[in-house]
């Protein structure tokens, strides 16, 4: 596992154009919804009462939002907006993770040091394909639990610890997503093998890898989930404590650190998926 991991940082070092490239659409999506707030929800904050305004005038705001949520068009028209920027950030990402997986594949035989483009080209369907279906298997709890929630959420306008059910819901969803990431992760892996190893084949071969090291698997995510968790409590606690100009640039500098660990989960799995298909 340790040995994976570190493989998996040597394989970030000779990729840091996509790094770089990822800070870059990061960057680019989280400005679209900084504005997004700061047009939608700052306004809306600022009208919240002051705290010598009685409990009244609170409880009042508390049914005016709740009110305005289902029925206000201004509400609609952000909703619309961001599906929209979602479904362009479906068709971007599934790119950027084919160039960056034909990349891993074939760093160590093609003449080109980062054949970025050429992968877009050749696994920008597979990708597309895959991503769509991970997309959905991730949507697909929320039929059933989006009413609940919803419920759960209007209720706890009044009371934060109505918000308390809500809970298991919602991890219950993070560990769905989480096994649903990392089974369609693999099955990227098989699906961008080279020539001959890929296709269908490839992709059973890699579930079957995924499940037959799922210690490993597992290991792998907790060590660099608990590495990024650090350094996102590293970051965010220097950015309260240190002010001025050097506490901006550890703010802007977070997001590159952010793509640097995605990255390196990616490349660490990749070596694990990669070490088992070669055996085989």
């Amino acid at each position: 596992m340790k040995a994976k991991i570190r493989e998996g940082w040597f394989l970030v070092r000779q990729h840091m154009f996509i790094a770089a490239l990822l800070f870059l659409y990061q960057l680019i999506w989280g400005y679209f919804l900084y504005r997004m707030v700061q047009s939608a929800v700052v306004p809306l904050l600022l009208r919240y009462p002051e705290p010598d305004a009685g409990e009244l005038s609170t409880i009042l705001f508390k049914m005016e939002s709740q009110l305005g949520l289902s029925t206000n068009p201004e509400v609609h028209r952000y909703l619309w907006i961001l599906g929209a920027m979602l479904l362009l950030r479906m068709l971007i990402s599934p790119l950027i993770q084919a160039g960056l997986l034909y990349s891993l594949q074939h760093f160590n035989h093609s003449e080109e040091r980062i054949p970025f483009i050429r992968g877009i080209r050749n696994l920008w369907k597979p990708m597309l394909l895959l991503h769509t279906i991970r997309t959905i298997l991730l949507l697909l709890p929320a039929y059933w639990l989006a009413p609940k929630l919803y419920s759960i959420f209007m209720d706890g306008f009044h009371s934060l610890q109505l918000l308390l059910p809500a809970i298991p819901y919602v991890a219950g969803w993070i560990v769905y997503g989480w096994v649903i990431h990392h089974t369609l992760l693999y099955m990227q892996f098989g699906v961008s093998a080279p020539d001959g190893e890929g296709g269908a084949r490839g992709t059973f071969q890699a579930l079957w890898i995924a499940l037959r090291q799922i210690i490993t698997l597992i290991g792998i995510s907790v060590l660099l989930g608990g590495l990024h968790l650090l350094v996102f409590g590293a970051f965010t606690s220097a950015s309260w404590l240190v002010t001025g100009l050097t506490g901006l640039i550890l703010q802007q500098t977070y997001p590159l650190a952010r793509c640097l660990l995605s990255l390196w989960k990616i490349c660490a799995h990749f070596r694990l998926w990669q070490s088992n298909s070669v055996k085989e």
